[in-house]
């Protein structure tokens, strides 16, 4: 009796312990699970937010820059100051045209008057004179304070990112705006082509009505309050259930593919009207299918927990560290790519403003503190307004590529090369006195002057060279190379 007493202890004990082993096994994986899981949400949301921004940020840049090269040409003002249509079609049809070629989502280019009545319609030249003041808020803030703005606007048309701009003449007289307009459907492409999200627009029911063209658009009533607007007709999308509007995050599964929904941010136009939010769909199949397969080993396993536990625990959590690591990785990636982005000029791949200025900050701190020469090109391509009038404005992207690629070649790797605005460049020379820096200027200027530049047009540049003397400060030192620069331009150019 004794016997079957202590067996039947050991047999308790032993179960006991296999039974909490495999439990506590179970729930650390289920809890290493969520972790993970909290943790992809977040990164994911954060790069998410980061390219929205900059997305949106270049976008603004780019056209905001096209723009002010449009309403600054003076056969347009002219068009425009005396009414004369026709004339004005003619003169921007070509830009636009150019302009679509380059980016099929640009839907919009818009002339409007001061009193918020359509001009011209680039994209519908028949249709003007229509009153707009009670439907486009963002042209009417623009005509009111005559400031620019840009920002999502949800309109007849659909739903646009739009930059307006005032128009004034040569006199300074206020004409009325401008703008631009890219489909949002440039967002749908962008993101699932480039970084493999999808993005869902949660629309206002009030927003939403005031879309009168909703041909080929794909779109659902949601709750109460708001419509689905989705980029194809995915079963996946019926699956989604109103609690993402208040939970951080939700899971979807259909079809073999497991998909985590999340929100970015909330949309609001230029004048800070709610207009909805803005979701984003990430397939997770490479996380949900490592995860139901370490579940198959670790259910297969559990009658023998007891003389393995130590090698599968082992090597299970090895396995999840080995895929965070390299999530984390490709996250990495992502987050490096994102930086170069925020540092680097879209159109030449040299370094932008924001970045030159603050090399240009360090080089001077070094400079002061160890008392070593520094000096200051700027260069600014002589009549570049006139290669764009002749050639276009995709010609005068190359030169400026071009003109890029040639000064790059031509300096040392400890040198800052960086795009100052339009067809402005500096040049920081460490450890260069103004004779070397006048050298440099010299044999940049000869490059540029004889290089073969696409369409046979001729280009030559104005440069100004500034030596750092000890206690100059940023704002002097740009100053006495600006002046330079416009000495040798008032000189003759080249």
């Amino acid at each position: 009796m004794h016997v079957r007493t202590a067996s039947k202890r050991i047999f308790i004990v032993l179960f006991g312990l296999i039974s909490f082993i495999t439990v506590s096994f179970l729930y650390m994986g289920y809890f290493h699970h969520r972790f993970v899981l909290e943790t992809i949400v977040h990164e994911e949301r954060q790069v998410a937010l980061h390219i929205y921004d900059n997305t949106f940020k270049q976008l603004n840049e780019k056209y905001e820059l096209l723009a002010q090269s449009i309403i600054s040409d003076e056969q347009i003002i002219k068009a425009f100051e005396r009414g004369d249509r026709q004339r004005l079609l003619s003169l921007t049809a070509p830009i636009y045209n150019d302009l679509l070629a380059e980016n099929p989502y640009l839907s919009i280019m818009h002339f409007h008057t001061k009193e918020t009545r359509s001009f011209l319609r680039l994209h519908k030249p028949l249709k003007y004179a229509d009153e707009l003041g009670g439907i486009r808020h963002m042209i009417g803030s623009v005509n009111a304070s005559k400031n620019r703005l840009s920002g999502i606007e949800v309109g007849r048309c659909g739903v646009h990112y739009r930059l307006a701009l005032p128009v004034f003449n040569a006199q300074g007289r206020h004409l009325g705006a401008f703008e631009f307009g890219i489909s949002i459907d440039y967002l749908f492409d962008l993101f699932s082509r480039e970084y493999g999200f999808t993005p869902l627009l949660l629309l206002k029911k009030e927003s939403f009505a005031r879309m009168e063209e909703k041909k080929g658009l794909n779109y659902t009533l949601f709750g109460e309050g708001y419509y689905l607007v989705t980029p194809s007709k995915d079963p996946l999308f019926d699956l989604l259930d109103t609690e993402v509007l208040d939970e951080k995050y939700t899971l979807l599964s259909n079809a073999g593919r497991d998909n985590l929904v999340f929100g970015v941010t909330d949309l609001r136009n230029s004048i800070g009207e709610d207009l909805g939010k803005i979701l984003f769909v990430k397939n997770l199949n490479f996380y949900t299918d490592k995860i139901a397969f370490v579940e198959r080993v670790t259910f297969g396993l559990a009658a023998l927990i007891l003389l393995f536990s130590f090698f599968l625990l082992r090597k299970t959590f090895t396995s999840y560290i080995v895929m965070i690591d390299r999530y984390k990785s490709v996250l990495e990636i992502k987050n490096r790519s994102l930086l170069r982005l925020a540092h680097t000029d879209h159109l030449t791949k040299i370094s932008n403003r924001k970045s030159i200025e603050k090399l240009l900050k360090e080089e001077l701190k070094r400079a002061n503190r160890y008392r070593r020469p520094l000096s200051l090109i700027m260069l600014d391509v002589d009549d570049f307004k006139k290669i764009n009038d002749t050639f276009g404005y995709s010609a005068g992207d190359k030169v400026l590529r071009q003109l890029s690629r040639i000064v790059s070649s031509a300096i040392r790797d400890t040198d800052h090369f960086g795009r100052w605005g339009g067809e402005e460049f500096i040049i920081v020379t460490t450890e260069t006195p103004l004779e070397n820096a006048l050298q440099l200027g010299e044999k940049i200027r000869a490059l540029l002057s004889t290089a073969d530049f696409d369409g046979d047009q001729k280009v030559s540049c104005s440069i100004g060279v500034a030596p750092y003397h000890h206690g100059d400060d940023y704002d002097r030192l740009l100053s006495h190379a600006d002046i330079a620069m416009y000495a040798a331009k008032n000189s003759g150019k080249d």
